[in-house]
């Protein structure tokens, strides 16, 4: 899979360091002048980001008919946002840049982000609205639940099950047929042996529940 289809143009929700990046991928993917600009709550229109697309005003102007991507690394946050996009009726466009990797049996729901040198393998099943982001894999035949995020170098393994809404730090590891409840989170670096319980939050090499 290269690309995905390509908008005619597309507007970026989020507008930080995470944002402008998928902005660039969006235009390695799709062409210059593709990105029309961003929506964020936090920046002023017309805000100077360093970068080439402008702000363009906050997400109450998300509107019916748009194409958009979700560009937050926080999956609560990714899930409120593409139901609003839903709700509005606009639309979840799915970025996989060339550099990405996906099976020809794998599938991908609408809204999923792969950024340079992501993998997804062999019949493995990612569902809407995930990010994958730099050299983050998904083996054979796991399966994704929607929202999830994935930093830098994340992994889960063959067979692996994840929930909704999962949060996977740098380099966190998932262990091969394990399963992680929705809206759990693994910590820069952990490695799960079992299954993590939903909503929990865990750390380390095995990995276990944080207590702080």
């Amino acid at each position: 899979m290269t690309g995905g289809a390509k908008p005619d143009g597309v507007v970026v929700l989020g507008a930080g360091g995470f944002g402008r990046e998928v902005a660039q991928y969006a235009e390695e993917t799709w062409g210059a002048g593709v990105v029309r600009g961003f929506l964020d709550d936090r920046y002023s229109t017309g805000a100077d980001l360093g970068a080439e697309a402008p702000v363009l005003g906050g997400t109450d102007l998300i509107e019916c008919g748009a194409d958009y991507l979700v560009a937050i690394g926080n999956a609560r946050a990714r899930a409120r946002l593409a139901a609003v996009v839903a709700a509005r009726g606009g639309r979840l466009v799915t970025l996989c840049h060339p550099a990405a990797h996906v099976a020809p049996t794998a599938r991908l729901g609408a809204g999923c982000v792969l950024c340079p040198f992501a993998f997804v393998g062999a019949g493995a099943w990612v569902g809407e609205n995930v990010v994958l982001n730099t050299y983050a894999s998904v083996a054979h035949d796991a399966v994704v639940g929607r929202d999830c995020v994935f930093s830098p170098y994340a992994t889960v393994n063959g067979e692996v099950v994840l929930g909704a809404a999962v949060f996977l730090g740098t380099r966190a590891t998932v262990t091969p047929r394990h399963e992680v409840g929705a809206g759990a989170a693994l910590s820069a670096g952990a490695v799960a042996f079992h299954d993590i319980a939903a909503g929990t939050v865990v750390a380390g090499n095995p990995a276990a529940v944080r207590r702080d």
